[in-house]
């Protein structure tokens, strides 16, 4: 005890000013504004733990840590032996998503923890806007059994937002009461929660060379999950064995990804939160991502099928003619053939007369022609000869941690050759689009290929008005957004005032418009397709915002401001005002039409801060301001 007393006695002397101190004979980590506070301490069964708290509002109860590793849980009978370790975090950087710059401040702290003779250090890292929690690796550690690092839910925990398990994250995202979560089940990540007037979500950050990380509920508490490696992993077993910047290290130790807690007072906070790029280490210093650009893109997988070679240069022209960046030619290219030309010389002539038009080209691939590193190489060597600007990475496997690691290969091997990177039927972002910039935008979601009638999928309403609250809050989604074809919104019928606000409300700096070029050219919103950008200078949630029942996000790009609004199942009338406007705006108005869901009624007025839009919704309707 003397002992123990003399430990806490030093380190509170050295602490001081540093946001840290043991409290309640436990370390208490604070953020830089002072608002969040997390402790960590040994509970008296030897648990390792932490909780969270807002000011005084507590948000996570008592909650246990522990990684296994070799068969022994290191977060039971563990004893903190040593002074903690700390230090700050501060900096900003450029990104492309809800706003133009990220900034990176919190408090760090390094905690060395034994368990039956492992050392190892809990690492603890508070922001104003979350908690990350990672561990390192004792040496001489051979396998990776599982996790006990869980997230204790407040009892006023009153939404959550989740989605089902699917391997390439394409199952349905629910918002429903704690109790409605399923058990003993695994769900997918990110999960959001409304507790106490907070908002958190958690998920994962930084994940080079773990299995991808999902949740399963036992009453209150989330506990850590791996769905693709349920015997775990051996350390050492590697698929690829290029050399990659990113191999799990983290101070020159190995570690854990950071199991993170999102943390804001209202949605708009949450939703900017960059606590998961933040968690990320910054480019290798010897890498220029300035090649890499947003935009938009066409593709004609969705709407007609395996693209034509003869039909390409029209593709192309419509994408001139709604001013677009972009064109993915996508599965189906392998496939043409020409007297004397195989698909290879015919993608050449497709990209070259793109390039010809001024739009550039992205090329899909199946995962299995480029799963070992020296393959892959040779593969993005030859696409990025033809010319062409991206790659879109298809059919990639279940995340375990070897697949993580041919991730991380994949990125660095298209961060030197300059290709941007869209993967499909992928695992989630965890944060790694700090350290490559290229990697754009990503599939893991349940997007519009689940509504396609030549599948004969269809889309429920509470899919797109809990989606924001899923998986885009991992980073940008590929969910191909604005179907237009009155054959495709039979079934359930969301409006095209709905289907253009996705492109507002869901992130993807390359947005793959879903449907053929022709609605888009001969669409009343035609001008507006020109025009909406894809990366944003600023967010805001709009108050009238509720999970799982309507979204309304207020977007600016330089001094435009844009609107979009999704309704879910209700009918319902919601109010939204302009105080965002700084002075008096010419603004084009998009609402729903009275009569079909395939129609629009389009008004141009003159609207300031002042002015408060009344909106009535239909169930799946929407609307659409520029201004």
């Amino acid at each position: 005890m003397k002992k123990l007393l003399k430990v806490i006695l030093t380190v509170l002397c050295l602490l001081a000013g540093f946001n840290a101190a043991f409290a309640d004979n436990g370390i208490k980590i604070t953020s830089p504004d002072k608002h969040l506070s997390v402790i960590v301490f040994v509970a008296l069964d030897g648990r390792l733990t932490y909780s969270i708290k807002n000011i005084n509002t507590q948000l996570l109860e008592p909650s246990p840590l522990g990684i296994t590793i070799d068969d022994i849980d290191l977060g039971y009978g563990a004893k903190i032996t040593a002074k903690p370790v700390l230090s700050k975090v501060s900096g900003r950087y450029p990104v492309f998503g809800n706003h133009a710059t990220a900034i990176n401040k919190a408090n760090e702290v390094e905690i060395p923890v034994e368990t039956a003779g492992r050392s190892f250090k809990l690492i603890v890292r508070v922001y104003n806007d979350g908690v990350a929690i990672r561990y390192t690796i004792p040496e001489g550690s051979k396998k990776i059994n599982g996790e006990s690092t869980s997230w204790n839910l407040a009892e006023n925990t009153s939404k959550v937002a989740w989605s089902g398990f699917n391997s390439s994250y394409e199952d349905l995202s629910h918002v429903t009461s704690l109790e409605n979560v399923p058990q003993d089940t695994t769900i997918m990540g990110p999960v959001t929660l409304e507790v106490a007037g907070n908002y958190l979500s958690i998920s994962e950050a930084d994940c080079e060379n773990f299995s991808d990380m999902a949740f399963v509920r036992h009453g209150n508490m989330f506990k850590a999950d791996f769905p693709f490696s349920k015997k775990g992993w051996n350390i050492q077993n590697r698929a690829d064995n290029k050399s990659t910047f990113l191999n799990g290290t983290y101070k020159g130790q190995n570690v854990s990804p950071w199991r993170t807690t999102m943390i804001a007072n209202t949605l708009t906070g949450l939703v900017n939160s960059d606590l998961l790029m933040n968690l990320c280490p910054p480019p290798a210093k010897d890498q220029d991502f300035t090649w890499v650009n947003p935009g938009r893109c066409l593709w004609q997988w969705w709407s007609v099928g395996s693209p034509v070679y003869e039909e390409q240069k029209n593709w192309y022209d419509a994408a001139v003619k709604l001013k677009w960046e972009y064109y993915l030619v996508d599965d189906g290219w392998r496939t043409w053939s020409s007297p004397g030309k195989d698909q290879w010389a015919l993608l050449g002539e497709v990209i070259a007369y793109g390039k010809s038009v001024g739009v550039k080209s992205i090329v899909w691939v199946d995962s299995k022609e480029m799963r070992e590193g020296e393959k892959r190489r040779a593969y993005l060597e030859k696409i990025k000869a033809l010319g062409a600007t991206g790659i879109k990475i298809d059919f990639v496997p279940p995340a375990t941690a070897d697949i993580m690691q041919w991730y991380m290969g994949a990125l660095q091997d298209c961060a030197e050759l300059k290709l941007m990177v869209n993967f499909h039927g992928s695992v989630k972002p965890t944060g790694l689009r700090r350290t490559y910039p290229n990697d754009i935008t990503r599939e893991a979601v349940r997007g519009n290929e689940w509504h396609m009638t030549r599948y004969k999928r269809v889309e429920p309403f509470e899919q797109d008005v809990s989606l924001p609250f899923t998986r885009l809050m991992a980073g940008a989604a590929d969910i191909t957004p604005v179907m237009l074809d009155p054959e495709q919104l039979k079934s359930t019928k969301f409006t095209w005032a709905h289907e253009f606000a996705q492109a507002i409300v869901y992130l993807s700096p390359i947005t793959h418009f879903a449907d053929q070029y022709k609605f888009y050219l001969e669409s009343p919103m035609f001008d507006l397709f020109q025009q909406i950008p894809t990366v944003w200078d600023e967010t805001r949630v709009l108050p009238a915002t509720e999970m799982g029942e309507v979204v309304a996000y207020a977007r600016r790009k330089g001094d435009t401001w844009w609107i979009g609004v999704m309704n879910g199942a209700t009918e319902r009338e919601i109010k939204i005002p302009l105080s965002f406007l700084k002075k008096s705006v010419r603004a084009t108005l998009i609402y729903d039409d009275k009569l079909t869901n395939t129609a629009i009624n389009r008004q141009e007025k003159t609207l300031s801060g002042k002015d408060i839009l009344t909106i009535k919704l239909a169930p799946g309707g929407g609307f659409v301001g520029r201004f």
